[in-house]
């Protein structure tokens, strides 16, 4: 399958066969393979970046929220044992949207081009990313 570069305006959105830097119909810039890969490889890093805080995180701090109130690891955590649920749950919830961001950035590195299904997918669980953090904030005290 050839490169298919596309047109960035939102009113145009042509679709040219092969690498264009310069839309023929309206003048504006071209979303290139090259371009979708660049943004690809930033959304691996940012989801690799995102997965491994976040694991480093739930590794240091789940052992002393597995037992509020009781020392373990060095740290000692006295909330509540919902507010250690609600936090562990938002890691491993960041944990997910980080893995979905470096699958969908291995599909842009590897396919040159965008997902509308994968782009979906990665948007709703952002949503439910959003959802959980706000869940969160309530049962942690002010």
């Amino acid at each position: 399958m050839s490169a298919v570069s596309t047109c960035l305006a939102p009113s145009c959105r042509t679709k040219v066969e092969g690498t264009v830097a310069t839309c023929p119909a309206c003048g504006g810039r071209m979303r290139t393979p090259r371009s979708v890969r660049v943004a690809g490889w930033v959304l691996l890093v940012c989801g690799v970046f995102l997965t491994g805080l976040m694991s480093y995180l739930w590794q240091a701090l789940a052992p002393s929220m597995a037992n509020p109130g009781a020392t373990a690891g060095g740290a000692t955590f006295t909330g509540t044992a919902d507010q250690a649920q609600a936090i562990v749950t938002m890691f491993g919830a960041v944990i997910v949207f980080g893995l979905a961001a470096i699958a969908y950035g291995l599909w842009m590195i590897v396919t040159g081009r965008r997902s509308i299904a994968m782009m979906i997918g990665v948007l709703v669980l952002a949503a439910l990313l959003i959802g959980i953090a706000w869940r969160t904030m309530a049962v942690l005290p002010a």
